[in-house]
């Protein structure tokens, strides 16, 4: 039987670092874009060194001290005024940088959505951190190595599992090998290889949380292609605006049996794909 899991935590040490949650989207928004909340908590009386967002136009930086973040995507019809999506940033409670954008989970388009990414410093000082308790509705990432981390999370919709995805859907390859810098377009969806030296030092995680299955993609490295946030207790949000595009607007070639290069539209192989999925 599948297990359910009410949170993911990222521990350091036995140590709190990060809480996830996912919840469905509540009712009184009569959203019929989007499915999903996702809730960020820093570890307990501490704040994030830093939390941006990416866009086109490159990263933009909270000026304010931040401990949680609520990413919403769904839009909001609850009045006659329809409402973007938005990412909530937080010292607490209270909201004090809140960008709409356009992005949502939902299973008209079948991809691992790219939420954020979470820096965790090889010095972090955890004294005044609490352990965690040893809850079974918990999936716990246990970071495990003296370095700095980076640890990439992305969500599928609702009504997608997991090992489907990744056994017959192509584009699912991307996240084994490529950097996030593909979801950059202020870098026009770079093709670059994961910052790392040999295969140990990635590790790839899958938990369901409530109804949505996710990817926790857990990078050590000293250093990545984001300087400013490595090292440093850090989030970054990926550019939530047409996400599915980053990966679908590419062709991809393969040889026939005379030895000629084919190629083939990625979004074509990838909409017959999930034909075949029956999504």
């Amino acid at each position: 039987m599948e297990k359910h899991n009410k949170f993911i935590i990222i521990s350091k040490n036995g140590h709190k670092i990060l809480r996830i949650k996912l919840k469905e989207t509540h009712k009184r928004y009569n959203s019929h874009m989007g499915e999903v909340d996702i809730l960020f908590d820093a570890a307990k009386n501490t704040y994030f060194d830093i939390a941006c967002l990416q866009t086109k136009q490159g990263r933009i930086y909270c000026d304010r001290h931040i401990s949680a973040v609520s990413w919403h995507g769904f839009y909001d019809e609850s009045e006659e005024r329809i409402k973007l999506p938005v990412i909530n940033f937080k010292d607490n409670k209270n909201k004090v940088w809140c960008p709409r954008h356009a992005g949502v989970v939902q299973k008209k388009n079948v991809f691992l959505f790219p939420i954020c990414s979470c820096y965790i410093p090889a010095n972090m000082e955890l004294s005044y951190i609490p352990t965690i308790s040893n809850r079974e509705d918990n999936f716990v990432v246990e970071v495990n190595k003296e370095c700095n981390v980076r640890i990439d999370f992305f969500v599928l919709p609702r009504g997608v599992n997991y090992d489907d995805f990744v056994s017959r859907v192509s584009l699912s390859v991307f996240y084994f090998i490529v950097d996030i810098t593909i979801f950059d377009k202020s870098l026009n969806g770079e093709l670059l290889e994961l910052p790392v030296s040999k295969k140990e030092d990635v590790k790839f995680l899958s938990a369901k949380i409530a109804d949505w299955h996710t990817l926790i993609r857990v990078v050590y490295a000293e250093k990545t292609r984001e300087p400013e946030l490595c090292g440093k207790y850090s989030l970054l949000f990926h550019d939530p605006n047409s996400s599915i595009d980053m990966l679908l607007n590419r062709s991809i070639g393969y040889p026939d049996k005379n030895g000629k290069v084919i190629l083939e539209s990625m979004k074509s192989r990838h909409n017959l794909e999930v034909k075949r999925l029956g999504l």
